[in-house]
C-alpha cells in the first residue's frame, strides 16, 4: 500500500513506520519539522503542520489508506493537532477519494459499563478530562466522515516490545486491558490496515 502518515515522528507513528516500511509499503510522513525523521527507502517525507489543511490534503493525494498517530502536546494543553488534525484529514480524504483511516486515541471514548463513556464517568482522572475530549473529536471526525475508519483506545501505552499478544474488544476497554506497549498498538494498526478489520469502529486494546 501506499500510506499517508501523520505523527511519524511519535511513539506510535515512529513504529508504525519501521513495521510499514519493513513490510514493504510506502510511506508519505507530514513532519512539522523534516530533520526529526532520517531519509529511507519507501519513505517520502513532508515537512509542512496538520492544521495547515492543504497541506494536509496535498499529503493524502494519491495514497491508498491513511494513518494518525497524533497525540496531544501535553494534558493541560493538549493543542488541536489531534482534533482538527483529524478533521483535516478526513476533509482531505473525501477530496482525493481514500477511503481507510486508522488513528490512536485514549480509552476515555470508550464505552462504560455502566453507561455512557468512560471519559464522561465520575471515577475517569479529571487530569485527562481535557486530553480525552481531544480524542472525543479525533473520533467524532472520523464517525461523522461515514469512511472506513478504525480507532484504536487504550489504556497507558508504555514501553516494551512487539508481542502481538494482546487483547481486543470493539466499544470497550478489556477486562484489566489497563496497558499496552507502544510496539503493539503500532502492531495492531498495521494488522487492522492490512486484514480490514475493525471499519468504523472504536477497538479498546490492552494486555
Amino acid at each position: 500500500m501506499f500510506i499517508a502518515l501523520f505523527g511519524a515522528t511519535g511513539r506510535v507513528g515512529g513504529r508504525f513506520l519501521d513495521y510499514a516500511l519493513a513490510d514493504g509499503h510506502r510511506v508519505r510522513a507530514l513532519v512539522r519539522d523534516a530533520k526529526k525523521l532520517a531519509p529511507r527507502d519507501g519513505l517520502e517525507i513532508v515537512q509542512g503542520d496538520v492544521l495547515d489543511a492543504a497541506t494536509v490534503a496535498r499529503v493524502i493525494a494519491g495514497t491508498d489508506a491513511v494513518v494518525s498517530g497524533l497525540g496531544g502536546a501535553g494534558v493541560e494543553d493538549p493543542g488541536e493537532a489531534q482534533s482538527q488534525g483529524m478533521r483535516n484529514i478526513v476533509a482531505g480524504m473525501a477530496q482525493h477519494g481514500v477511503r481507510r483511516v486508522l488513528g490512536v486515541a485514549g480509552g476515555g471514548i470508550l464505552d462504560s459499563v455502566n453507561g455512557g463513556l468512560r471519559h464522561d464517568q465520575p471515577t475517569f482522572p479529571a487530569v485527562f478530562k481535557k486530553v480525552s475530549s481531544r480524542h472525543k473529536e479525533a473520533w467524532h471526525a472520523m464517525r461523522d466522515s461515514g469512511l472506513d475508519w478504525t480507532m484504536v483506545a487504550t489504556g497507558d501505552i508504555v514501553p516494551g516490545e512487539r508481542t502481538g499478544v494482546y487483547r481486543t474488544l470493539e466499544d470497550f476497554l478489556p477486562d484489566g486491558g489497563r496497558k499496552i506497549s507502544v510496539e503493539d498498538v503500532a502492531d495492531f494498526l498495521i494488522r487492522s490496515l492490512r486484514d480490514g478489520t475493525h471499519k468504523q469502529k472504536r477497538v479498546g486494546a490492552g494486555y
